[in-house]
């Protein structure tokens, strides 16, 4: 059962309406009176490496309810995406496929950890359909970036592997509340599909930008002309793309146990770990199709600051590695090596040697090693919430690998103080998009929207309501 009384008569009455609502083809809208809360009576200790652990229960019910089934749109189907700061649907609702994925990620994984709350595999499976039924390209395959029906706010005529690893990532999670030979199939299908068209067989990894010969040739002769700001260039490799490659695997192996599965997931483990990671311990950005990394460190403060989006250290994606690197590990062998360990150490260390605020009240967002200062200057101090949310449970997964380290823990609980005071809406529900100590502005910033879903902060509050059963 879920650790505060998802059944009690508020959420009852929620369940049947949000079940029948499904049924009738109905907008579903959160309620804006939120259950009262109550503490947790259950085995768990009073505290959890300092934090309380009822504030942590709590944190991970309000997530869930916050989101399901306010999300769910039973008349066009999928999820909804763009909500204000007072949780008010927003009038434009794009179909991007990283949102949907997501939304079914974490309410598939929400259906694992709780299978008496029927309303998360509902919300799990509504989003498999739509998934399935609505953004596959029947003609070429693989998963499109938005749903095309005509009246979609946004589209692009080129696919993504991150946007794709992210839809298997959703379905092989989605696998372990419904293994049925169709669901498993999509997950196979969606892996070869990923594999014949971004998989880079002479080198390994993958490229993210997947583009016809027409649309190559639009490149070519106009960089602009697609839209693909933000991405590298298609000839490149991508830090994010990889390492969430690699997510997808993880799972994936864990539903498809499949040698072709097996091969790559340790081929990105070891790309990863050896390739992508410095020396020094963070992840370069781009890299080429061999794997020399794009790195403007040679040249002058001016260029690098100008073009600082295509070869910075991304703190929040360095500690949030650590956790992909171990967890892909251990679903390969059932442990975690040696030299994996090491590595994901050593992003996690140097992230809080260079990434964090004054008392582990935060991390920042990107920072740059200047030759001629010798350290990391930081160069956005912007504390996004997902980075907050990733740190935060790696945090305590290397506790548990190294629990002599007085650091883990005194971070994991000062971090928590941080994002009570300056990340969480206590008014409204959710959480703001970066921390209001050097972002007042998010206060009244959308609490979702197509790249904030329910899954960087729901990931971390479920993985640390996890261990508190432990």
């Amino acid at each position: 059962m879920i650790p505060r009384n998802l059944s009690n008569p508020f959420f009852v009455i929620l369940l049947a309406v949000s079940q029948l609502l499904l049924l009738m083809g109905s907008a579903c809208d959160r309620s804006p009176d939120a259950p009262a809360t109550e503490q947790h009576t259950g085995p768990m200790e009073d505290t959890y490496l300092g934090v309380p652990s009822h504030e942590i229960t709590d944190a991970a019910v309000d997530h869930l309810q916050t989101w399901y089934p306010a999300i769910i749109d039973s008349v066009e189907g999928g999820y909804y995406t763009n909500f204000e700061y007072d949780w008010t649907r927003s009038g434009q609702q794009p179909r991007m496929l990283v949102t949907q994925a997501r939304g079914l990620w974490t309410a598939a994984r929400a259906a694992t950890l709780f299978p008496d709350e029927e309303l998360f595999a509902a919300a799990a499976g509504h989003g498999y359909r739509f998934l399935t039924e609505q953004m596959w390209d029947e003609e070429n395959g693989g998963f499109f970036n938005y749903f095309r029906d005509g009246s979609a706010v946004r589209s692009t005529p080129y696919k993504m592997a991150y946007s794709n690893a992210f839809a298997l990532y959703a379905l092989a999670e989605y696998a372990k509340i419904n293994s049925s030979d169709e669901v498993l199939e999509w997950v196979e299908r969606a892996f070869d599909w990923l594999e014949s068209a971004s998989h880079d067989p002479r080198h390994g990894g993958y490229h993210n930008l997947i583009l016809s010969d027409e649309l190559r040739e639009q490149y070519r002769q106009d960089p602009d002309a697609l839209g693909i700001g933000g991405w590298g260039q298609p000839e490149w490799k991508g830090q994010n793309t990889n390492i969430h490659v690699l997510e997808a695997l993880s799972v994936t192996y864990q539903v498809l146990p499949v040698p072709k599965v097996r091969e790559r997931l340790a081929e990105m483990i070891g790309l990863i770990r050896d390739v992508l990671t410095t020396p020094e311990g963070h992840l370069n950005l781009y890299f080429t199709a061999d794997w020399d990394p794009i790195d403007h460190s040679d040249s002058s403060r001016a260029y690098i600051l100008e073009n600082q989006s295509l070869d910075h250290i991304s703190f929040g994606h360095d500690i949030e590695t650590a956790y992909l690197l171990i967890d892909a590990a251990e679903s390969l062998d059932g442990e975690v090596d040696e030299q994996t360990l090491t590595v994901a150490k050593r992003l996690v260390d140097h992230t809080l040697a260079h990434g964090f605020d004054d008392d582990y009240r935060g991390i920042f967002h990107s920072g740059y090693r200047f030759e001629e200062s010798g350290g990391v200057e930081i160069l956005s101090r912007s504390k996004s919430w997902w980075a907050q949310f990733e740190g935060w449970h790696t945090l305590a997964l290397m506790h548990r690998f190294y629990p002599d380290e007085e650091e883990y823990p005194i971070a994991f609980q000062n971090m928590w103080e941080y994002m009570q005071e300056y990340l969480f809406d206590h008014e409204h529900g959710g959480v703001y998009n970066n921390g209001l100590d050097e972002d007042p502005g998010s206060r009244t910033d959308r609490k979702a929207h197509q790249w904030k879903g329910p899954y960087h902060d729901g990931r971390a509050l479920m993985y640390i309501w996890q261990e508190l059963q432990k």
